[in-house]
């Protein structure tokens, strides 16, 4: 789950107000287009890669 980079204001999923959030804070799959749009959104990371086990000699 991506993280606000910056405070960012949304309505979640089955809610009639909205939340305040703060950065730092997980961004709900919901608002992640929104928040995007804004430039309120952490970078995404990598997704990790497992390594390949050493070949045994």
């Amino acid at each position: 789950m991506r993280k606000f980079s910056k405070p960012f204001r949304g309505v979640k999923d089955g809610d009639i107000y909205p939340t305040d959030f703060e950065a730092g804070e997980d961004c709900p799959p919901e608002l992640e287009a929104g928040a995007e749009s804004l430039g309120a959104l952490a970078p995404a990371k990598p997704a990790k890669t497992e390594k390949p086990d050493k070949p045994q000699a």
